[in-house]
């Protein structure tokens, strides 16, 4: 549902307004968040509405919110806030697509829509939610009849025993035992009532201008990692559970699930752990690696430990010896970051590692740079009442098929060049691998609905 205007192309459809110039614009934190090229676009708009305010049914005031920003805009003098020229028709055209009638009914049918749709999920969790308040004050109910009743264990065995020199001994004994556990359950009520959450930053307004001072100790995901924005978290919550490196210190992510299955792979991976399946494939590469440039491939293609292996310990080494070749190769190359390029440095740097892999291995065949992927569209079909042209086609920068099952099981996203981390691309990308993902997992899962709960929990597809 997109208005009739379209936005310039000479302008970045990627544009967005900084949070200053929407605060003078709207009151409201959700309204205008969007890029201003999807500004006509009304399921942006009910998009950005959090759930809670979305559930509270109240679209025609969010609607007049919207359109009194949109006149904001176009009424504005203020230069600080101003928009590039060559935006200001295209801005009062959306809104006299807003002053339509048509188009308000269009928003509040919208926004019906999506109420129903989170209805359930908004009810579950509110059930949760009291439950979970129900256990908690059952539970500072416990500690408070537990520290009643050392208390009056403490005054009628420990203070009123006073009869003989060996009763005051045992019961400063009991006392001190006793006092002990007191604070020890009373420090950890406290504990578990008065710890806060570490303060991440501190922001300070002086003289019309803003100062942010960012916690040393946070913030200290590294780029070019997955990474997924709160309102996409919250809408795919009930449907994906998510573990990445940002989210450790989150004080509002509570998957401790997740986040310690995330943590046990991040250890794995620091250790080489799948080396363990393939004998001497650890010392095999800690020897090549310590050998001095001149003689690396000599030493790579002739090592003892390669040769006399077997099986799969051998191909897995036939895989590190092409990979390492190329890798040396690129080597000997000295870094020219001229432009931000994404496809370079994946064609030169990643998709050898995986070639190699699937030539060796003969367990997956890849097709690389924008392949079309068969499984989207054999999921969602049904979805689509089984017309092909309703699906939305999905191309992968890297696509791996299973040989044995011919299956699309891996999935490859390049989201930045080199140089630099596109941000936006990384957070797409991220969309698209868990949609990728899961829309193969119930592929496969079609074509064996006869298989037990068990096995098919066992199946895998992997997003990179």
């Amino acid at each position: 549902m997109v208005g009739s205007s379209k936005f310039p192309r000479d302008c970045d459809k990627e544009y967005t307004l900084t949070p200053e110039a929407r605060n003078k614009f709207t009151e409201c934190n959700y309204i205008l968040t969007m890029p201003v090229s999807s500004f006509g676009d009304l399921q942006y708009h009910v998009d950005c509405i959090p759930e809670d305010e979305l559930m509270k049914d109240n679209p025609e005031e969010i609607y007049s919110y919207i359109k009194a920003a949109l006149y904001t805009i176009m009424d504005s003098k203020d230069q600080s806030v101003a928009l590039p020229s060559n935006i200001d028709i295209f801005i009062q055209k959306v809104y006299s697509y807003f002053s339509l009638r048509k188009t308000k009914d269009s928003f509040i049918k919208e926004y019906k829509r999506r109420m129903d749709e989170n209805e359930p999920r908004v009810s579950k969790r509110k059930i949760a939610k009291e439950r979970q308040e129900a256990y908690e004050k059952a539970q500072r109910l416990g500690n408070a009849l537990t520290m009643r009743g050392l208390n009056e264990f403490q005054d009628q065995y420990i203070d009123g025993a006073t009869d003989s020199t060996a009763e005051e001994e045992a019961a400063k004994q009991v006392s001190g035992t006793t006092e002990d556990k007191a604070t020890q359950i009373s420090t950890t009520v406290e504990t578990a009532t008065y710890t806060t959450p570490t303060k991440k930053v501190c922001a300070l307004d002086k003289n019309q201008k803003k100062y942010v001072i960012f916690n040393p100790a946070t913030f200290l995901t590294a780029p070019h990692k997955p990474k997924i924005q709160y309102i996409d978290r919250e809408k795919i919550r009930d449907f994906c559970e998510i573990g990445m490196e940002f989210l450790i210190d989150d004080d509002n992510y509570k998957n401790e699930e997740a986040m310690n299955e995330y943590k046990g792979y991040v250890v794995d991976q620091n250790k080489f752990a799948s080396f363990d399946s393939f004998p001497g494939v650890a010392e095999f590469i800690q020897d090549v690696l310590s050998t001095d440039k001149e003689d690396f491939i000599k030493m790579l293609w002739n090592h003892e430990k390669r040769l006399e292996a077997t099986g799969t310990t051998r191909t897995f080494m036939d895989i590190v010896c092409y990979t390492l070749t190329d890798f040396s190769s690129n080597c000997n190359q000295r870094l020219r970051n001229s432009n931000n390029h994404e496809r370079t440095p994946f064609v030169k740097y990643i998709v050898p590692m995986f070639k190699y892999l699937s030539q060796e291995s003969n367990l997956t065949e890849f097709c690389w740079c924008e392949k079309m992927i068969e499984s989207q569209g054999l999921a969602v079909s049904e979805s689509n009442d089984f017309v092909v042209s309703f699906s939305d086609r999905k191309y992968a920068d890297g696509l791996g098929r299973n040989t044995i099952t011919n299956n699309e099981e891996l999935f490859i996203e390049c989201s930045s060049g080199f140089d630099n981390e596109i941000t936006r691309h990384s957070l797409d990308d991220t969309l698209k691998l868990l949609v990728e993902c899961s829309n193969s997992l119930l592929h496969i899962l079609k074509q064996n609905k006869r298989a037990s709960i068990e096995t098919m929990t066992k199946k895998c597809t992997f997003g990179r």
